[in-house]
């Protein structure tokens, strides 16, 4: 299984691979995109600025030394959907930064069927991975992005291990299958999510969000009142902790906060997962080289001959016992 890091700058890329990253994926907002469409139009799901590279020409630098050590680069244009008119500036960008013997990324990450559509059709070699953005949630749904011509299937934060084995049988092992590994969560199915973070933040993950108990008819009883309390802390802590990642990037040890799938290792090599993904392009260089340690460090442990309890293990490397096993920060809860 490979490890899959977020990059931003030319300058992460060194680090990151010494630290063991074997793909690299990123994003890129060009200036005359930016200058044209506004803040408010991403051209991927981060937004300008944070997470992204600024022009093809960093992408190309980024590429040819990503490439001259060994490490594949992926480009994400993963929105859910974009107005069929934008397809003919995304498809002249993509070949501007494909094809060539230069800066060539290796595959795209998309997820609108219509663009995947323009992509083959324009750009027939270029590999495609189905974004999680797409709602790769059962057969079916794997079956048609198959049909599209996508190499690689990313599997949803959060979808089930059995989900993910049903889909990949149905699939096929001639397939890539990548699943989420480290770092960030979504209060909601991203997949289905339309709402925009550029005004004001995301309004779904605001710890002091009000919310009520209705009852349509009778008075709420004392117990519905602290059976709804409870729930709700619940939520919140939730959120604090896989959501919010504790409100800090590292523990005081060094070890990155946020959700981890780490005691899902073995399952998710059993069932054929070829590309482990960590998630968070805007985060700091600090966050993403010690996510690439922690997870080398757990499947150099996985290939060791001595037996391990990889779920205690975990939680004894991100000092996170608590959290680990209430599930608060857990992908895979069905381990």
């Amino acid at each position: 299984m490979n490890i899959l890091a977020p990059i931003r700058s030319l300058e992460e890329t060194a680090p990151l691979i010494a630290a063991g990253a074997q793909e690299l994926y990123c994003g890129m907002q060009p200036g005359p995109w930016l200058k044209r469409s506004g803040r408010h139009q991403w051209i991927n799901r981060r937004e300008p600025g944070k997470g992204n590279l600024d022009s093809p020409a960093a992408l190309q630098a980024l590429v040819d030394q990503s490439h001259r050590l060994g490490v594949p680069v992926f480009l994400a244009l993963n929105q859910t959907t974009y107005a069929p008119e934008m397809y003919p500036d995304l498809i002249t960008l993509l070949k501007e930064v494909s094809g060539g013997t230069c800066g060539s990324i290796d595959a795209v990450i998309a997820a609108d069927p219509g663009l995947i559509i323009a992509i083959k059709e324009a750009l027939p070699d270029l590999p495609i991975h189905v974004s999680s953005m797409a709602a790769v949630l059962n057969r079916s749904a794997a079956l048609f992005f198959r049909s599209l011509g996508v190499s690689r299937i990313i599997f949803p934060r959060y979808l089930p291990l059995s989900s993910m084995e049903g889909i990949i049988q149905a699939a096929g092992p001639d397939m890539e299958y990548e699943a989420f590994l480290l770092n960030d969560g979504c209060v909601f199915e991203e997949s289905f999510c339309h709402a925009c973070h550029a005004f004001g933040g995301a309004f779904c993950h605001n710890p002091i969000w009000f919310y009520r108990l209705v009852r349509t008819k009778g008075e709420l009883s004392e117990a519905e009142r602290r059976a709804f309390e409870g729930h709700l802390d619940d939520y919140r802590d939730w959120i604090r902790h896989g959501i919010k990642n504790s409100g800090v990037e590292l523990s005081p040890s060094g070890i990155p906060t946020g959700m981890c799938g780490l005691c899902a290792l073995p399952a998710l090599r059993s069932l054929g997962v070829t590309s482990l993904k960590i998630v968070g392009r805007e985060s700091s260089l600090e966050k993403k080289t010690a996510s690439v340690h922690l997870v080398k460090g757990v499947l150099d442990l996985l290939d060791s001959p001595a037996p391990l309890d990889i779920a205690d293990f975990q939680a004894k490397a991100k000092a996170s016992r608590g959290t680990c096993f209430g599930r608060y920060t857990c992908y895979y809860r069905d381990v």
